[in-house]
């Protein structure tokens, strides 16, 4: 029996598909984009540059529940920073690692300067179900090869 062992990169599990808005857009357009794009989240720019990032959290907490005009608040108001990054070639397990040590439910992926991508808490809860699955496999052929 011959097992392979990959490791996974950041490049692997990362969603290339996000949103980047400027500080200065109010936050009522910011969720409407959102919405139209099904995303929970928007990276925040300064400049070109990502300077954080705001959740539905963030909106519900900073915004609705503090029953303030959507329309008149900009994205730099809300927005958490700093940002936590891992670059394109962290070994998946060091990105959950430092998704846990920050607490913080999405790690952007970056190379040099640049966002290239953003590994979810909902990305890594689909890896590690493909790899119950897998081991589970595994061990379901293991027991019957026994019998």
């Amino acid at each position: 029996m011959i097992v392979l062992i990959v490791v996974l990169k950041a490049r692997d599990i990362m969603t290339k598909d996000f949103i980047i808005l400027d500080a200065s857009t109010d936050c009522l357009s910011a969720a409407k984009r959102m919405a139209e794009h099904h995303k929970g989240f928007v990276i925040v720019s300064r400049q070109g540059k990502p300077a954080g990032i705001v959740t539905e959290w963030d909106f519900l907490e900073k915004i609705v529940a503090a029953e303030v005009d959507s329309h008149s608040v900009k994205l730099e108001s809300v927005m958490s920073d700093p940002l936590v990054y891992c670059d394109m070639e962290t070994p998946t397990e060091e990105a959950i690692q430092l998704m846990v040590e920050k607490g913080v439910r999405r790690l952007l992926v970056r190379e040099g300067e640049n966002v290239v991508g953003v590994i979810t808490s909902r990305t890594v809860l689909e890896i590690f179900k493909r790899y119950v699955d897998e081991i589970t496999a595994l061990v379901a052929r293991f027991s019957s090869t026994l019998l």
